[in-house]
């Protein structure tokens, strides 16, 4: 029996029902098929009501009731749910058999406006296409031949992906065509107070606008005012010398900050203002101050710096702020796409990992050369890859980033992302000195030593590791969430359990599983049963019997086996039995 929603497929390509069943059972069971559990039951159930003959009947509200759980007064044109997890289902289909080509001899996709799946047969394998001339056809062996390369490719890639994501969220209500947003403009004015003050205000201001240039996070106007918010629709041509048929819409907000010097016989404070130029709204307003008896000694002026700059420009900034609010309301490809990454990957969130991965990947067909979006697609990979399973998102993530710093060599973020990326592949000497390296390119981004000192804490370099982390606690009030799971840590090492215990669970990483593992052993070596207990759990969600794999699990993270048997011990208080050296009893 051929399975009916065929009926627009070729004769070639059609699949009977028990090949379409074949495939749909092993694509759901494959790890490598990287997709949300409800996605997959998305396309379970759409599958099977095709299978039973009620594909007439799938509907966005079926789907929303059914799958997602949505009340029976759900309505599609308010609750864009099933829209939106359509285009990521398409996007995991497409990115998965463009990886896998080799893998099945059918293909699953979900055609744009429709919730019905189509199952076709694979493109052949090392075959040339018909009737092209000998001349356009090289000789190619391996798994990718010309026919996949250049006539499938396209199809899957631009075809599939493209039109499944520009058809969904990120797509302009105007219809003229996907927005790619860029970098806000940002002009500073220092108000001068007509006094001796002016001099030492002058220097404040163009030292900051030195920090601020250091930041990949926006672009600074030459003057006091910045242009205003802009958009320019240009036709975009996309991967393969194709021409994407409608316009693309970028678009760039400005920002003006206006800041006054006052200094005091007990402190020096700058009052700042940001300010929309368009309309004149005051949209922040705050004073960084500085005390002179707080911290005898201290270079005023470079203190004064450090705080504004990541006031502004750092990762919680307050125009990082602003623009992912915009951002939230009405996503964007490019600059939109690392906004909403550096969310996902603050909070480990995994749907918010993947949809920020399939919007950098989309971005990146169109603006391959971007240093902002090769570096950052390589460190959103490299956080939705797991260390203990790592997929072929790793290796490619080092290339990205290696791209980021060829194409940027003074960008603090592709320094950053060559780190991570370095580190993962087991090249660690490497990723020191990246590491070092994007420090000195932007001293004020707190991210770098935070993520460094982890990776050097890691490998057993304790005292360096843990400065490190203070010194990214030192730049920003509230630093990277690495920076605290680092000095828990090293309170841990130190035999300081309680200390170890507080830390980790002031940080609530719930999905962190490092974290986890430390707070299950602190709160062994304290006797905390309640904390185990919930530590545990939230283990046993990650991976049944965690414990079997901690010690891999915890050498895939580079973590020296001195730490290791440390941890090892604390979660042998708690009952668990440990493979290796620290094996103790059954658990409990």
């Amino acid at each position: 029996m051929e399975v009916d929603v065929n009926v627009d497929v070729p004769e070639t390509e059609r699949v009977t029902e028990q090949e379409a069943r074949t495939e749909l059972d092993r694509l759901l069971s494959d790890p490598q098929f990287h997709s949300t559990e409800r996605n997959r039951n998305f396309l379970r159930f759409v599958a099977k009501e095709m299978f039973e003959g009620r594909a007439a009947a799938v509907k966005a509200y079926t789907i929303a009731v059914d799958v997602f759980g949505r009340p029976c007064s759900f309505d599609p044109t308010t609750d864009p749910i099933v829209r939106i997890e359509a285009t990521r289902l398409r996007a995991s289909l497409a990115q998965y058999y463009e990886a896998r080509a080799e893998e099945g001899s059918v293909r699953i996709e979900l055609p744009r406006g429709r919730y019905i799946p189509v199952f076709t047969k694979a493109p052949p394998q090392g075959e040339d296409v018909d009737d092209t001339d000998a001349t356009d056809s090289p000789d190619v062996t391996g798994t990718y031949s010309v026919w996949r390369d250049v006539i499938y490719k396209r199809r899957l890639v631009l075809g599939v992906i493209f039109a499944a994501l520009l058809s969904g969220a990120i797509w302009s209500i105007s219809g003229q065509g996907p927005v790619f947003s860029e970098k806000p403009s940002v002009a500073i004015d220092m108000k001068m107070a007509g006094d001796d003050t002016d001099t030492e205000a002058g220097l404040i201001r163009d030292y900051l606008m030195i920090a601020l240039s250091q930041f990949q996070t926006l672009k600074l106007a030459a003057g006091e005012k910045p242009a205003m918010t802009a958009t320019a629709v240009t036709a975009q041509p996309a991967a393969g010398g194709l021409t994407l048929f409608k316009p693309v819409r970028r678009t760039a907000s400005s920002y003006q900050v206006i800041l006054k010097y006052h200094p005091t016989n007990a402190d020096r404070s700058v009052w700042w203002q940001i300010v929309n130029p368009a309309t004149g709204e005051a949209l922040r307003s705050g004073v960084e101050r500085v005390s002179l008896d707080r911290m005898p000694g201290i270079d005023v002026r470079h203190e004064l710096i450090t705080s504004l700059a990541t006031r502004f420009a750092g990762t919680r900034g307050v125009i990082t702020g602003l623009e992912l609010a915009h951002e939230l309301v009405a996503p964007t490809f490019g600059n939109g796409c690392i906004l909403r990454a550096a969310v996902a990957a603050e909070q480990l969130d995994a749907d918010g990992l993947w949809e920020a991965r399939t919007c950098l990947d989309a971005t990146l067909l169109a603006m391959p050369n971007d240093p902002d979006i090769n570096a950052e697609l390589a460190i959103v990979q490299l956080e939705s890859d797991v260390p203990e399973a790592p997929t072929e998102l790793t290796p490619r993530a080092l290339t990205l980033a290696n791209k980021a710093v060829a194409l940027a060599p003074m960008s603090d973020r592709a320094g950053y992302a060559q780190m991570l990326a370095q580190f993962r592949n087991g090249q660690t000497e490497a990723a020191f000195v990246s590491g070092y390296r994007a420090m000195m390119l932007n001293p004020n981004n707190s991210m770098i030593p935070a993520r460094l000192g982890a990776m050097l804490f890691a490998e057993g370099r304790w005292a360096e590791g843990s400065g490190l982390a203070i010194k990214a606690g030192m730049i920003e009030n509230i630093p990277h969430s690495e920076a605290g799971l680092t000095l828990a840590l090293d309170a841990y090492r130190r035999g300081e359990f309680a200390e170890a215990l507080l830390r980790v669970q002031q940080m609530g990483r719930s999905n962190n599983y490092v974290a986890n593992i430390l707070e299950l052993a602190a709160s062994g070596q304290t006797g905390n049963a309640q904390s185990a207990a919930e530590a545990a759990k939230r283990l046993n969600a990650r991976h049944d019997h965690f414990w079997v794999s901690f010690r891999s699990s915890m050498a895939a993270r580079h973590y020296s086996p001195a730490l290791i048997d440390q941890l090892g011990a604390g979660l042998m208080k708690v009952g668990l039995a440990l493979p290796g050296p620290v094996a103790a009893a059954s658990p409990e």
